[in-house]
């Protein structure tokens, strides 16, 4: 019988899952499934306005790290979501606006996204719920119906995120379990409404 990982290789995994599942990472393979399949000539204004906001909202989360305002760059502390969560909002309005607000095919899809956000950050108040596993899990359920297959996969690895997130101690089995179930709500929601 193999013996379980170092504890330390155990700990560099769940860093790199975290990294590779990290929310920016996974809206932006949501973003651009979705203008592949509702509106393929919007592919290169999608990759652009979704770089941009990802810069955007990176560098201010990398500022407010360096400057020791925050304990980690994933936000970890309740206190320093707020901010977070505003600025967030304020990019994907922005986004929303680029990609040609109402018009745009997947303007609902944003909306759904934001309204994820507004009440992740309303709740932040009682628990600091995992956006990591609730943008996961909000992908996963709009993908399965605009690519079944990356949809099942993304919601089949959703444990092993998990199991990162609680290895790396940034969030509880409540924090997680609410994720999913914001992200499950929320992007079943669009898919019955889109």
């Amino acid at each position: 019988m193999s013996e379980p990982p170092p504890r330390g290789a155990s700990l560099r995994f769940a860093r790199v899952l975290s990294i590779v599942l990290h929310p920016f990472l996974v809206f932006a393979v949501l973003a651009l499934a979705a203008a592949w399949r509702l509106d393929p000539g919007s592919m290169l204004r999608t990759a652009v306005g979704i770089a941009i906001a990802i810069a955007i909202v990176w560098a201010f989360v990398l500022q407010r790290r360096r400057a020791g305002h925050w304990q980690t760059v994933d936000a970890s502390r309740p206190q320093e979501r707020p901010l977070l969560y505003l600025l967030a909002l304020l990019v994907a309005g922005a986004y929303w606006w680029w990609m040609g607000g109402r018009a745009s095919a997947t303007s609902t899809g944003i909306i759904a996204a934001v309204a994820m956000l507004c009440i992740a950050g309303l709740a932040n108040r009682w628990i600091k719920l995992s956006l990591h596993m609730a943008s996961l899990a909000f992908a996963g359920c709009v993908l399965l119906q605009l690519a079944p297959v990356p949809g099942i996969a993304m919601l089949a690895i959703l444990p092993l995120l998990a199991c990162a997130r609680l290895r790396m101690a940034r969030h509880t089995v409540p924090e997680i379990a609410a994720g999913v179930l914001l992200g499950v709500l929320c992007g079943g929601a669009l898919t019955l409404v889109g």
